[in-house]
């Protein structure tokens, strides 16, 4: 029993905010801007969990991520320029198709060398099509897959969770390796991205200007009302497993087609960026590291074998194909966690022209994430 109960929603909620104040406040010290913000609150946040101070499930949990993430997509894309996103989802897409290739071949390396009984094929398909898209894909997948026993279930997605901490904390360690920076040199790390003159202040989400209380009134309004109307959309066509992409279109026309309403909001990114920091918050969280230990341990470590390859070949691809460090982080993100963490991470860093084609591939590998496990469970032997 954690310290801080499930139902207490209001002292949980308190010290998942003090979690997200605590890695805002670090990315302030030299040591905090070297790790960025979300990867020490994402460890802080697994450290409450594991040490038993908050809990690793909780319905705040599922609000967060069926509720705040969604709500903060539009606040993170009002100023997105479809003429940027234009310019920059070439090379997103071939990041991206970089990062499927590259969990393709750390799946395949993982299951010759970890055994994870006679449904390997199987476990390896449904992992690595979560891996490629999200957990409607495990799912999906496993269903697919014909895995029926619970225990299955429960292993792998337990693993998926705490592969997926880990899996961050090596990708945002990433620009802090020397060679990597000189692989892939980022024009968005050296202040020179894209983001359109307008939203110049965007590129610190902490900024210290003026808040102006009626625009960000506006701008909540706003990203609101684009979440109503996407998710009366998704209920008219019968396409709710698609709320997130009709959210993201809905708000990029916003932004295109309706400026002048657009530039009535103020401090939308920086509110957008704070909500996506809970998320992240919330994914440390349900890390539980004790339930990897026996079903789950070998699962975990084909996880972790697959995304160390994944991260190998990434960054191997990325120098021979010149890719840019800033677009292959956010492009194995949509990959390997989907669009919200994409975009989290861009809004973290400041790549403000990188939050819509993150998330927009992130959508790319929930379309095919299913499709390429099933393949690969049949490849395996299936």
């Amino acid at each position: 029993m954690p310290l801080i109960a499930a139902d207490s929603t209001f002292a949980l909620s308190a010290a998942i905010m003090a979690v997200v104040a605590f890695g805002m406040w670090a990315e302030r010290t030299a040591w905090g801007r070297n790790l960025g913000g979300p990867l020490v609150l994402l460890a802080a946040a697994m450290a409450l969990a594991n040490l038993g101070i908050i809990p690793h499930s909780a319905p705040l949990y599922g609000t967060v991520a069926g509720y705040l993430v969604p709500f903060a997509i539009p606040l993170l894309l009002l100023r997105a320029d479809l003429r940027t996103i234009y310019t920059e989802s070439g090379a997103m897409l071939l990041a991206f198709g970089v990062a499927v290739g590259a969990t393709l071949a750390g799946a395949l390396v993982g299951a010759a060398v970890i055994d994870m009984g006679e449904l390997e094929p199987r476990i390896a398909g449904t992992v690595a099509a979560s891996y490629i898209g999200g957990s409607l894909n495990f799912v999906a997948t496993a269903e697919a897959l014909g895995i029926k026993d619970s225990a299955i279930y429960v292993a792998g997605l337990s693993a998926d969770a705490a592969g997926a901490v880990f899996f961050l904390l090596a990708l945002m360690l990433l620009p802090a390796l020397r060679f990597v920076r000189a692989a892939m040199p980022s024009r968005h790390m050296e202040g020179t991205g894209s983001a359109p003159a307008e939203s110049a202040s965007a590129a610190d989400p902490r900024g210290a200007g003026p808040f102006d209380l009626t625009g960000a009134a506006t701008g909540l309004a706003l990203s609101l009302a684009v979440c109503a109307v996407s998710g009366w959309l998704a209920r008219l066509f019968g396409i709710e497993s698609l709320f997130i992409l009709v959210v993201t279109v809905l708000a990029l026309a916003v932004a295109n087609f309706a400026k002048p309403l657009v530039r009535r909001v103020s401090a939308d990114f920086e509110l957008g960026t704070l909500f996506m920091y809970v998320f992240f918050a919330c994914i440390g969280a349900g890390a539980n590291l004790a339930d990897v230990v026996g079903a789950a341990f070998p699962i975990l470590l084909f996880i972790l074998v697959m995304v160390a390859v994944h991260l190998v070949v990434l960054v191997a691809a990325g120098r021979l194909l010149r890719l840019d460090l800033a677009e292959v982080m956010i492009a194995s993100n949509a990959c390997i966690l989907g669009p919200a963490p994409a975009a989290a991470l861009a809004a973290s860093k400041g790549w403000q022209a990188l939050v819509a084609p993150g998330i927009l591939v992130g959508m790319l590998g929930y379309a095919v994430g299913t499709f390429v496990g099933v393949g690969l469970a049949a490849l395996l032997g299936l």
